[in-house]
């Protein structure tokens, strides 16, 4: 298991945080997608195509392998798509994100399940919606040999207003959908913060065994998406690895952690970093010991 970190903690200049995640001492890399949605929309595939072999070589210089990415974002539903997508277009951008992977090397694809509209369409309908969403990838996904890796989110935390259900924000919703689509390039993402602000409790987590692939590690108060650093929330870190380490977890522990490192000083920054890779090398420490060291 490897210490790994989105570039996120950058923001968009990957040039810039490569070297540096290098030095500090990550051993593997998520590129967050997303991160630059905006601007891929405004490219051409052949311009695409070249800004992910500049990356690939910013990557293999450094001698980080990209072992996940965060994949293109809808909205709250795939009928509240931002940046004026919609479902065919975000289809477009999804397929586009899994041939950039390849180019990076990128094994797993975190995407995210949604809602149709959210305007009370039944539990079955969703599922089947999205069955049929991602269905649509299985072509591109088995040219390529690039898995998606669906994202458990949250509706439950600081949200009185909202009273709207998010599908899969619960696992036992997710584990439904990936075995539907019963497809060996299609597994799970656990993000430890979503899982914290709805209330699932870390033994859950052994719910998703052989199908987890990658993870969004992070931690938060139970209430807010934080996106901090291990120990600087509640989540209960030992029975985290201690689930991991039962289901025989083989990825990346991930970083998803900007807002503990993004808004350093660039003097603080690969401080910061180190800080980041000790805590990963903690969490690993721990193992199977539910009562941490």
């Amino acid at each position: 298991m490897n210490i790994s970190t989105s570039l996120n903690v950058f923001g968009t200049d990957y040039e810039q945080a490569i070297p540096v995640c290098k030095e500090a001492g990550f051993r593997a890399l998520d590129f967050n997608y997303w991160d630059h949605q905006k601007d891929v929309l405004a490219k051409s595939w052949e311009e695409e195509e070249a800004w992910a072999h500049r990356i690939r070589a910013a990557a293999d210089e450094s001698g980080l392998p990209f072992t996940q990415m965060h994949g293109p974002v809808h909205g709250r539903s795939f009928q509240e798509m931002v940046l004026g997508l919609n479902a065919e277009s975000f289809l477009d951008m999804a397929k586009r994100s899994l041939r950039t992977a390849s180019i990076l090397g990128v094994p797993w694809v975190v995407l995210h399940a949604s809602a149709i509209s959210g305007n009370g369409e039944s539990y079955g309908e969703v599922k089947e919606f999205n069955v049929k969403f991602f269905r649509q990838l299985f072509p591109v996904m088995e040219q390529t040999g690039v898995g998606i890796a669906l994202e458990n989110f949250y509706d439950r935390a600081a949200r009185p207003h909202t009273a709207r259900r998010t599908y899969c924000a619960l696992l036992d919703e997710l584990v439904e959908l990936i075995d539907t689509l019963d497809h060996p390039l299609v597994g799970a993402c656990l993000d430890t913060g979503h899982a914290h602000e709805q209330g699932i409790h870390p033994n859950e987590i052994r719910k998703l065994g052989k199908r987890l692939k990658a993870t969004h590690i992070n931690d938060n108060d139970g209430l807010h998406d934080q996106h901090l650093l291990p120990y600087q929330g509640s989540v209960d870190w030992p029975a985290v690895m201690s689930a991991l380490h039962d289901i025989q977890y083989e990825g990346d522990l991930t970083y998803e952690t900007h807002q503990a490192i993004r808004f350093l000083p660039n003097a603080l920054r690969l401080e910061g970093l180190k800080y980041a890779v000790a805590v990963g090398n903690y969490l690993i420490g721990l193992k199977g010991d539910p009562k941490g060291a």
